[in-house]
């Protein structure tokens, strides 16, 4: 791919980027509230289990588009990834009541655009040049976190929350699917014996005999284990005693920028030229640690916009490393299936840690899920340094992914 054709292929994938992660942090900023606000209060049990039924829909839906992503293109996927996602987003403006929120997580089936992206940015790049791919995207990314909690929260200032909401999920699909279509290359032909058929059996061949490929999916699991264990439990109990409106919220998104910018820009160029990537990702797991640790010791709003640019750096670079190596650990024409399993196993995480941590907050008590986090992360760094060997086989490349679970 020649250098003009890759530079537009850049800016195209940093303009959608940035529209839906602007409608991503939108959302973000105003789900809890809307959560509060229906006919009868729900618990954090009543949320766990939304979150759990969302992410089996997102499981399933990311086994089927890594399918057909590598028999069709990653582009099909990103236009019904933007349809689903859409309707689900004008669909929780309107839900006042927990039935209303659990059966909407139907939607979060098509909920992949991210994982997508993984795929499509690995097809037009080398393993060389993807560092420098990845962290330009950062910008987009860190626009969106800036617009998006301000956006969602002074709309609905002016007008309610439900009107923003909805309002989030037109301007995802008007300005998304325009892109997608008119401006979003195709990266690789398909072939038509691939595309006749869908092989199923092939993710299992794939975990069976690719060794790298199960360690990607082995520190995958065991990150996101812990790090449900401390948003589920930090954004939906602790938090909720802290914040007063829609702008505190705000300021939490508006931290996560801030972190991810001066980590890629300001820390990781320099920890990146003096180590390797095995040991980038036993820093970020040092830092996730004593994120989890803190927060158990947090008090006020202030000491939770501290914690969360710590876990929030820390977590951008690990899972970064791991979305790296499963990328890596495949050919081109194995990506969509790869990432794919990787986001099945990721919310596959999502659907059993939400009712874990909501249970333990309910009948025990909340600092034990950050506990969990805790021993989880030290488990995850042991794996890291005593039998993990495939982290260093390539460059260490990152993309951040801040994406909250709805």
């Amino acid at each position: 791919m020649s250098l003009d054709r890759k530079q537009r292929v850049m800016l195209v994938l940093g303009a959608i980027f940035c529209l839906w992660h602007l409608g991503t942090q939108w959302t973000t900023t105003l789900l809890s509230f809307l959560q509060w606000d229906t006919a009868e209060v729900m618990t954090i049990v009543d949320l766990g289990y939304i979150q759990a039924f969302g992410s089996i829909a997102n499981a399933l839906g990311a086994l089927v588009f890594g399918q057909i992503a590598d028999t069709t293109g990653p582009k099909t996927m990103f236009l019904v990834s933007v349809a689903f996602t859409s309707v689900y987003y004008c669909g929780i403006s309107m839900a006042n009541s927990w039935y209303a929120f659990f059966f909407l997580q139907i939607f979060r089936f098509g909920y992949q655009l991210d994982g997508t992206a993984e795929m499509y940015l690995a097809t037009v790049t080398t393993e060389s040049e993807r560092t420098a791919a990845l962290m330009r995207l950062t910008f987009p990314q860190a626009i969106a976190m800036f617009i998006g909690p301000m956006l969602g929260s002074k709309i609905a200032a002016f007008t309610s929350l439900r009107v923003s909401q909805f309002i989030c999920g037109i301007v995802l699909f008007s300005t998304l699917t325009p892109v997608l279509l008119l401006f979003l290359p195709s990266t690789h032909s398909i072939p038509r014996l691939a595309s006749a058929r869908l092989r199923p059996q092939d993710y299992w061949h794939m975990i069976m005999k690719n060794t790298a490929l199960k360690e990607g999916l082995v520190i995958r699991t065991l990150l996101i284990s812990a790090y449900v264990c401390y948003e589920m439990v930090s954004r939906n109990y602790l938090l909720r005693q802290y914040m007063k409106t829609s702008d505190d919220s705000m300021y939490i998104l508006l931290t996560m920028a801030v972190s991810l910018l001066f980590i890629q820009f300001v820390v990781l160029p320099v920890i990146q030229r003096r180590s390797t990537p095995k040991v980038l990702l036993q820093l970020a797991l040092v830092l996730l640690i004593v994120s989890y640790f803190a927060v158990i010791f947090a008090s006020s709003f202030e000491q939770m916009l501290i914690i969360t640019e710590i876990q929030t750096a820390g977590y951008a670079v690990a899972y970064a490393e791991s979305c790296t190596q499963i990328t890596s650990a495949v050919e081109t024409t194995d990506l969509g299936k790869a990432t794919g399993l990787a986001s099945m196993i990721q919310w596959m995480t999502h659907f059993f840690m939400p009712i874990y941590a909501s249970n333990l907050v309910q009948y025990v008590h909340y600092e034990y899920a950050f506990y969990s986090s805790i021993a989880i992360s030290v488990v995850s760094l042991i794996f890291v340094t005593k039998f993990a060997k495939n982290t260093n086989n390539r460059s260490g490349t990152l993309l951040p992914s801040l994406t909250v679970t709805y």
